[in-house]
C-alpha cells in the first residue's frame, strides 16, 4: 500500500515526526522541489516501527549496502567478506543476517556500520528540509536492518543533533561557501598552475560553473560538507570562485531562524533555549511546549534582551555561540544581581569532566550532554523550575515575616 503526502518548504521535520508517530515501516520516497527547471531532488528513508534504520541517495541491496560501507571503511577484505558471508545466509535478503557474519570475521564493527547510516540519514535530512516536497509512503518494502548486538536502530533525536551539529561546519564556511546549493566557478587560466593532477583533472571535469557543489559531491558519492571544505581552501588559494544559487529564495538560503516570542497564556512558566542552531531549538520546544512557554534566541543579544524583557524562570544555554563562548555568556548572568539565582542548564556535546568543572565554576546549575532524549531534559528542566518556584515563595515570606506581616499561605481568610 502507497500513499503520498504533500508538505510545504521547512515543514518535513514535522511529517517525518507524524509517520515516528504513526510507528510507520517500509520505504518513504523524498522527492524535493530544488529548482523550478529541475527534476526533484530524490532521497530515501527506510522506517521500522516508527523508527528510522536507513538513508541514501537510493535503496540497496543487502550486498551492495555491505560493499558500501567497505568503501567508505577502505577495507580491502570488504567484497570478499561480502562474497564468503552471502553463500552462508539462510534468508538471501536479509540485511542483519549478513552484516552479523561480516563482524563476527572483524572485517567491520557495528559501529562503524551505525556511524555510517547515521551521517548518511544526516545529509538526507540537511539536503531537502528547505524545500517543498512530496512525500511517498510504500509499507510493502520491510528491511531487517539494525545496529549493535542488541539489534536496535538508528536515535532519531541524536540526528537532528547530528543535523545541527553539521549546520554549524556549513556555517562556518560561510560566505565562502554560501551554502551546499552553491556554484563553483573556475578562475580563468588557474588550473594551469596546479602540480597535482588529481586535482587538476577534477577541476577540469567536475567544475564547470553550472553545476552545484552538492551535484557534483552526489556524482562522486562524497560528503557535500567534506567537499566544501576542500573548496573553501581552493578558494582562498584563488583556483575558483564560489556564487550563491540566484534561484534559491531567502529561506532556503538563511539556516538560523529565531522564533519571536508571541503572547501564551500566563500561567505556564517562561523557559529560554539560546542555541544557533534551529534542529536543536525544534528539539527543545517539542519536549517542553506542553508544559512551559519555550523562547528561543540564537545569540547573546537576543538572550540578554528577553532575559530583561520576560520573567525567564530557566535558561537553556549551548556552550558552542556565535561571537561569545557559552560558558562566558553565563559569567555575565551571573554577574546580573537579578540571575544569580536563575537556574542555568548548559547542553552542549562537551562531555569531559574538565568540561563539566569549567561549567559549574561559570555557574551553571546542571550539565546536560547531547544528544538527549526529550524526557530527560522535561525532567531537568521540572526539577530545576519547581526549586526556584519555592526559592521565590520562600523570598517572598520571609519579606512578609520581616514586615510584620503573615503571608497569605499562612493567615487565616479576611472574609
Amino acid at each position: 500500500m502507497s500513499r503520498k503526502i504533500q508538505y510545504q518548504a521547512g515543514e518535513l521535520q514535522n511529517e517525518l515526526e507524524d509517520l515516528r508517530c504513526q510507528r510507520v515501516s517500509g520505504l518513504v520516497d523524498i522527492s524535493a522541489f530544488v529548482h523550478p527547471d529541475k527534476q526533484p531532488r530524490k532521497r530515501v528513508l527506510v522506517f521500522n516501527n516508527g523508527e528510522i534504520i536507513y538513508g541514501g541517495i537510493k535503496t540497496l541491496t543487502n550486498q551492495e549496502f555491505a560493499r558500501q560501507i567497505g568503501v567508505k571503511c577502505s577495507s580491502s577484505w570488504a567484497d570478499t567478506a561480502v562474497r564468503y558471508a552471502a553463500q552462508k545466509l539462510q534468508n538471501p535478503l536479509s540485511f542483519r543476517e549478513l552484516l552479523e557474519h561480516i563482524v563476527r570475521i572483524r572485517v567491520f564493527k557495528w559501529e562503524e556500520i551505525e556511524t555510517f547510516v547515521r551521517t548518511q540519514v544526516a545529509q538526507v535530512l540537511e539536503q531537502t528540509h528547505s524545500f517543498s516536497g512530496q512525500l511517498q509512503v510504500d509499507n510493502t518494502l520491510q528491511i531487517d536492518l539494525s545496529y549493535g548486538t542488541d539489534g536496535h536502530t538508528l536515535n532519531w533525536y541524536a540526528l537532528l543533533q547530528e543535523v545541527g551539529e553539521r549546520q554549524k561546519k556549513w556555517d562556518a564556511l560561510a560566505p565562502i561557501v554560501p551554502s551546499m546549493e552553491a556554484i563553483p566557478q573556475i578562475l580563468s587560466g588557474r588550473w594551469r598552475a596546479i602540480i597535482e593532477n588529481n586535482k587538476q583533472q577534477h577541476l577540469l571535469e567536475r567544475v564547470d560553473g553550472r553545476r552545484s557543489l552538492i551535484d557534483i559531491a552526489e556524482e562522486l558519492d562524497q560528503d557535500p560538507l567534506e567537499l566544501a571544505q576542500c573548496y573553501k581552501v581552493w578558494s582562498a588559494s584563488n583556483l575558483l570562485s564560489i556564487r550563491e544559487n540566484t534561484f534559491l529564495t531567502p529561506s532556503q538560503t538563511q539556516t538560523v531562524t529565531p522564533d519571536v516570542p508571541v503572547p501564551v497564556e500566563q500561567e505556564r512558566p517562561i523557559v529560554l533555549s539560546v542555541d544557533d542552531s534551529p534542529v536543536v531549538q525544534a528539539l527543545i520546544k517539542r519536549a517542553l511546549v506542553e508544559d512551559y512557554q519555550v523562547f528561543s534566541a540564537s545569540n547573546a543579544v537576543e538572550a540578554l534582551k528577553m532575559l530583561n524583557t520576560h520573567p525567564i524562570m530557566l535558561l537553556l544555554l549551548d556552550v558552542t555561540m556565535p561571537e561569545i563562548d557559552g560558558l562566558e555568556f553565563c559569567r555575565t548572568v551571573r554577574s546580573i544581581p537579578r540571575f544569580k539565582q536563575l537556574p542555568i542548564v548548559m547542553v552542549t556535546a562537551r562531555d569531559k569532566f574538565s568540561d563539566k568543572l569549567r561549567g559549574q565554576i561559570a555557574g551553571t546549575t546542571h550539565y546536560l550532554t547531547k544528544p538527549f532524549e526529550p524526557e530527560a531534559l522535561l525532567k531537568i528542566v521540572d526539577k530545576y523550575v519547581k526549586e526556584k518556584k519555592l526559592a521565590e515563595t520562600n523570598s517572598r515570606e520571609s519579606r512578609f515575616r520581616a514586615l510584620g506581616f503573615k503571608s497569605q499561605t499562612t493567615s487565616s481568610k479576611i472574609f
